[in-house]
């Protein structure tokens, strides 16, 4: 797909474990380029990345920025061949139908070692495809919403990312108080996921 908002940034970095990543659905790069440059933050050795994505614009992008080892273009849910030790999947089961999306998460989960990382919208939020700079992308559109309550039965470890869940009645509360410095509530998601844009989704397989 495209790219991620930076609020993601810090509740993901942390969560890389082991000395391989899967990137999947890598869009413009953002995350292959991230875990190279600040693995670290995970408290890892830096980690060879490999990465698919369903536009063949963004593989070839991709391939050009010398963070991925390998690139290619894939299709979920399609089966993914190889073993990784992390398996990042941001921002990609809501491009997915409903069906689609519970097998790729099945899908993934079995090319994962250690741990798998997802990322979603916390609310319904469909959408169609979008233009890009190498043209329409089809693939773009938001066709489905998976709850985090979904995750959380099959055993993740779930936090929000982004202070605006607009389904979030506290969060309109908070809102309609106006306090000052809501900067400052931003990181309320990560202790209670309901109220995040996002969710962000991990569990470990070892």
């Amino acid at each position: 797909m495209g790219s991620s908002p930076t609020f993601l940034d810090p509740v993901v970095i942390p969560l890389l474990k082991g000395d391989t990543v899967l990137d999947v659905a890598c869009g413009l790069g953002r995350w292959g380029n991230l875990v190279r440059t600040n693995y670290w933050e995970a408290g890892i050795p830096c980690p060879v990345v490999d990465g698919f994505d369903a536009f063949a614009p963004n593989v070839k992008l991709c391939h050009g920025t010398g963070c991925y080892r390998r690139v290619w273009q894939h299709r979920l849910p399609e089966p993914v061949e190889g073993k990784w030790d992390t398996v990042l999947a941001c921002e990609i089961i809501e491009h997915l139908s409903e069906e689609d999306a519970y097998r790729a998460v099945e899908v993934l989960e079995s090319v994962a070692r250690k741990r798998i990382i997802f990322s979603t919208p916390n609310f319904l939020y469909l959408r169609g495809g979008r233009e890009t700079d190498d043209g329409y992308n089809p693939d773009e559109a938001h066709l489905s919403h998976i709850p985090r309550q979904w995750f959380e039965r099959r055993g993740y470890r779930v936090n929000g990312a982004g202070l605006g869940n607009p389904d979030s009645t506290l969060l309109k509360v908070l809102r309609g108080l106006r306090l000052r410095g809501q900067r400052a509530l931003s990181g309320l998601p990560v202790i209670f996921p309901s109220l995040g844009y996002l969710y962000v989704a991990h569990k470990d397989l070892d």
